[in-house]
């Protein structure tokens, strides 16, 4: 394997970012491989290895899916920086939903990790981490807009026979997140902080992992580079609070735009960092 350098950074949460989520900063690392950079952003509430484990094994030539995924968009922004382009040339970029209760104009479907406040006039994607019963999701899904919601991410724990009865019960589409593309859903979530996307008869919604804005990047090249037409979720860096790298993110109506420079951009920031060696 080759020298691998990193970076470690937090990430300041705007507000809590899910029903799972622990409180207070959000720690990651952004790794250098060659000439090519990607982020490590582990999730310990979703069984990631804490970002401390995640650099211990990646020294030692052991890799976990987040960061077997980090190398393949580091040496991806290798190639690119090498041939002195965007990974982004020739690709356009999904829309996306927007994460929370207040969309700015242009976004016309919002992400709900709670439901105390639902914004009136957009599309609702609803994300309940699996933390319901089927019943409890019935008794819920009966006081919702069922006229303007899009998907119900994950209301319980995945098992199919069961949401085939809630999807014939409450008349919603439901959505797996991290699914493998063989489940019966409607809709398939895919993080490629730590999966590749998969073929699959579902509809695939792209998101980021809630990471650094270069996974961001990561997980829009993905979703571009695979063809993907329909609304994602890759606006996220909305969620925290600003940045050198943050600032560099811009947003079309409900479209990212990566920042300039080669490979995923950020040519400056990154190169100014005090790697240290894995």
């Amino acid at each position: 394997m080759a020298d691998i350098w990193y970076w470690p950074y937090e990430l300041v949460p705007r507000r809590p970012l899910s029903a799972i989520a622990a409180a207070g900063p959000r720690r990651g690392a952004l790794i250098r491989v060659d000439a090519g950079f990607a982020d490590v952003h582990p999730w310990p509430e979703l069984g990631d290895a804490p970002l401390d484990e995640q650099i211990v094994r990646l020294s030692r030539g052991v890799t976990t899916p987040l960061t077997a995924a980090s190398l393949r968009f580091a040496a991806i922004d290798a190639a690119a920086r090498r041939a002195g382009r965007s990974v982004f040339e020739g690709l356009m970029i999904p829309p996306s939903h927007w994460p929370g209760a207040d969309p700015p104009a242009g976004f016309d479907t919002v992400k709900l990790k709670s439901i105390d406040r639902i914004p009136d006039h957009v599309r609702l994607r609803i994300d309940f981490n699996a933390t319901l019963t089927p019943d409890e999701f019935v008794r819920i899904a009966a006081t919702l807009p069922r006229e303007r919601i899009d998907f119900i991410e994950d209301p319980c724990p995945y098992e199919a026979k069961t949401w085939r009865d809630l999807r014939d019960r409450t008349g919603l589409r439901l959505a797996l997140d991290r699914g493998n593309g063989d489940e019966d859903v409607d809709v398939l979530v895919v993080k490629p902080a730590v999966q590749e996307i998969p073929p699959s008869r579902a509809e695939i919604v792209v998101t980021s992992y809630m990471d650094h804005p270069l996974g961001q990047l990561c997980a829009a090249y993905a979703a571009a580079s695979a063809g993907i037409t329909t609304t994602c979720g890759l606006v996220t860096h909305v969620l925290y609070e600003s940045d050198p790298f943050i600032e560099r993110m811009q947003v079309d109506g409900a479209r990212l735009i990566p920042p300039s420079g080669t490979g995923f951009g950020f040519d400056d920031l990154l190169e100014a960092l005090p790697w240290r060696r894995i």
